[in-house]
């Protein structure tokens, strides 16, 4: 018996127990023409409500399965007189439980409840693009819902279902793996990267972002995939020339394929190694020139390459020990520097100028020996021919004991001092004469009336007299008078060296 029979028994034996106590009242073999009328009808009916609840699962079937030419067995058409008896007589009477048509109807029911969750979740694995990555479980699920679609079309809905339900829990179990499958595809993607394998990670971030549309990964890897040809080849042009010692063009090449791909590990890389050959071509040339300049004593240009190189290498040991030997060679040059124009300036007996260089030695190094030894002998000078200048701008002092005491001891103490300079022995000579001069008396004479008390500061009391003489030396002498009822008298007198006797009048005439 063919399908469409089978269908059609099927159609008239669910609506028989509609019809079966009117037949029963009239007979087996009484048929009127309306009652024959309704019969067809009903049946037509019902098989037009079962078309359209089926058809579209049939159709959903057939879309899946396409019939190929070939496959099609030719069948007869049915007669007229086939379609008439079929029409007109009732299929065989069969007892069937009166359960049996709502039994059915909720199969019926299940199972296109199974079919709309099956279809429900292959929409959503198919936005997830499941034919790229699913598989043998996608074919398993494809061929389940297939066998389901053709247990739905022949009534079996009990089967139908079960082989929904088995679908739909592979459609489920493949949901909960896209997570695990996106992972293995970005992976993927990126080995391929990797590999520069441009269309293979193209496919597969691709692939990815049918699971997950919005992933960045994804996204800029399926980027990076279009440029990776360019990118792979700009690496292997920047390999060859650094290979062959063209680092800039090596490095240029680099910078390039990183413009194209920002996330090339591998131009990066290949970027900053050739950029520490630069880098370090760079310090080797610099060191190279800083101490060719130290040994041609250029210590200004040594000390700038070296800088520039330390800025290079801040941590690099070479660097801090050239520059120290800079520095010691500029401390040392400076030192010899200085110390000739000390020299210079001790020859010209200027200890003001050869102390500031002793002093500027002793700056850059305070155990410079000779520095020490030249500032201290430089003070010396400066002390004594400051005190012997004071003594030459104020010659009048000397007429004071104690000044005149001092300058003999700074005298002798001049001639002790070392080197003993055309200037300084000037000076020691100068003071000599003027000490001389003030050792040297004048002779001065004092008139006076008999009456009067005489006295000179300095000097002592002289007493009454007419005249008196005194060997005073040079310097300034005050001498008083004194009378009983009358006003003292007072005059100074200035005595100096090389002048001729002084005469002095003291009288007290002015009575009280």
């Amino acid at each position: 018996m063919s399908k469409k029979d089978e269908s059609n028994r099927s159609t008239i034996e669910t609506i028989t127990p509609l019809t079966a106590p009117t037949l029963k009242s009239k007979g087996a073999n009484t048929h009127s023409p309306n009652r024959q009328h309704r019969i067809i009808m009903i049946a037509l009916l019902g098989a037009l409500i079962l078309l359209v609840s089926g058809g579209g699962w049939l159709l959903y079937y057939l879309s899946k399965n396409p019939l190929q030419p070939g496959q099609v067995t030719d069948l007869p058409s049915p007669t007229p007189a086939d379609v008439k008896i079929k029409s007109a007589q009732p299929p065989p009477k069969q007892p069937i439980p009166e359960a049996e048509p709502e039994q059915l109807t909720r199969e019926k029911e299940t199972a296109e409840q199974g079919l709309a969750a099956l279809l429900a979740a292959r929409k959503n694995l198919d936005d997830r693009g499941i034919a790229d990555w699913g598989e043998a479980a996608y074919t398993e699920m494809i061929k389940l819902g297939e066998a389901a679609d053709s247990a739905f079309v022949n009534k079996e809905y009990k089967t139908a279902s079960q082989q929904y339900a088995r679908a739909t829990a592979i459609a489920e179990d493949l949901a909960d793996r896209s997570v695990e499958v996106l992972a293995r595809l970005l992976a993927e993607g990126q080995s391929a990267l990797d590999a520069g394998d441009g269309p293979l990670a193209h496919l597969k971030f691709s692939t990815a972002l049918r699971i997950d549309s919005a992933n960045q990964i994804a996204r800029r890897g399926r980027e990076r995939a279009q440029t990776i040809d360019a990118v792979m080849a700009l690496i292997a042009s920047g390999k060859q020339h650094e290979a062959s010692g063209e680092l800039s063009l090596a490095a240029d090449n680099f910078q390039k394929a990183l413009a194209l791909d920002a996330y090339s590990q591998e131009a990066r890389n290949a970027l900053e190694s050739v950029n520490r050959r630069i880098k370090e071509a760079q310090f080797q040339l610099l060191i190279s020139e800083g101490m060719a300049a130290f040994h041609n004593h250029d210590y200004r240009v040594a000390r700038n390459k070296l800088i520039k190189a330390r800025a290079l290498k801040p941590n690099s040991l070479e660097v801090q020990d050239a520059l120290l030997q800079v520095d010691q060679a500029v401390r040392l040059a400076r030192i010899a520097e200085l110390q000739k124009q000390a020299m210079v300036a001790e020859q010209r007996e200027d200890w003001q100028s050869a102390l500031k260089s002793y002093q500027a030695v002793l700056d850059i190094d305070r155990n410079v020996q000779f520095a020490s030894r030249g500032k201290d002998r430089s003070a010396e000078q400066i002390r004594i021919a400051k005190r012997i200048d004071f003594y030459l701008a104020k010659p009048d002092t000397l007429g004071s004991d104690n000044q005149l005491k001092n300058a003999i001891l700074l005298i002798r103490e001049a001639r002790d001092v070392e080197p003993q300079g055309p200037q300084l022995a000037a000076r020691i000579k100068k003071l000599e004469r003027l000490v001389t001069i003030a050792k040297t008396p004048v002779k001065i004479t004092i008139e006076s009336d008999n009456l009067t008390d005489v006295a000179v500061y300095r000097v002592g009391k002289l007493g009454r007299f007419e005249v008196h003489e005194l060997e005073l030396r040079p310097g300034t002498y005050t001498v008083v008078g004194a009378r009983d009822g009358y006003q003292d008298v007072r005059q100074k007198v200035v005595v100096k060296p090389g002048r001729q006797p002084i005469r002095v009048t003291i009288e007290c005439k002015v009575k009280i």
